[in-house]
């Protein structure tokens, strides 16, 4: 079987894996919203001094626990306050992936409902490239892979990755960073 959700794939800016992948469910949604980088202010983006002058307006300070980026494991800074404070009519819901009898499944329910999945992972336990945790949308599920629609620059847009390796490295970042899926629905 073979599901999958359109998403128009964009690259992100520095840091911005989350608002970059948040974008492309609205743009599916059709639902109008700021850009990346605003978006990601109100997710709690934080930077390295050394990297401040890439934005408008942004925090920085010492590495976060999920590293720099989006803080949105914070309550202040979660999916579900951006929705709400911008009238979005969405709700996210985190799952870690140890608490999933049937990942597969559960993906492939998800995506025939019309949910988008975000998954959070550790980027050099799935790609051996890079360091600390990245996120990226489902777009498609096969047999044993899925398709995932990465918003990283100088990648392919649509990566095949076996789904027990994706599982790892969710499980991997672990639950305190929010590896794991995070369903977006209505």
């Amino acid at each position: 079987m073979n599901r999958k959700l359109s998403y128009k794939p964009i690259t992100q800016e520095p840091y911005c894996c989350v608002p970059a992948c948040i974008s492309m469910v609205l743009d599916r949604r059709k639902i109008k919203h700021a850009s990346q980088e605003e978006i990601g202010y109100e997710l709690g983006l934080t930077v390295p001094k050394k990297d401040a002058h890439l934005f408008r307006k942004v925090r920085t300070g010492k590495t976060p626990i999920s590293g720099y980026g989006t803080q949105v494991q914070k309550k202040k800074y979660s999916i579900n306050n951006y929705f709400s404070r911008n009238k979005i009519n969405l709700k996210e819901k985190y799952f870690p992936a140890e608490r999933i009898k049937n990942i597969r499944k559960f993906i492939l329910e998800n995506l025939e409902s019309g949910n988008d999945m975000i998954v959070c992972f550790d980027n050099k336990k799935l790609y051996n490239v890079g360091i600390g945790g990245h996120v990226s949308l489902i777009g498609k599920i096969g047999n044993g892979f899925v398709i995932l629609i990465d918003p990283e620059r100088g990648v392919p847009k649509r990566r095949k990755v076996e789904i027990r390796k994706l599982v790892n490295a969710m499980k991997f970042h672990g639950k305190k960073k929010r590896g794991g899926f995070w369903m977006i629905h209505e």
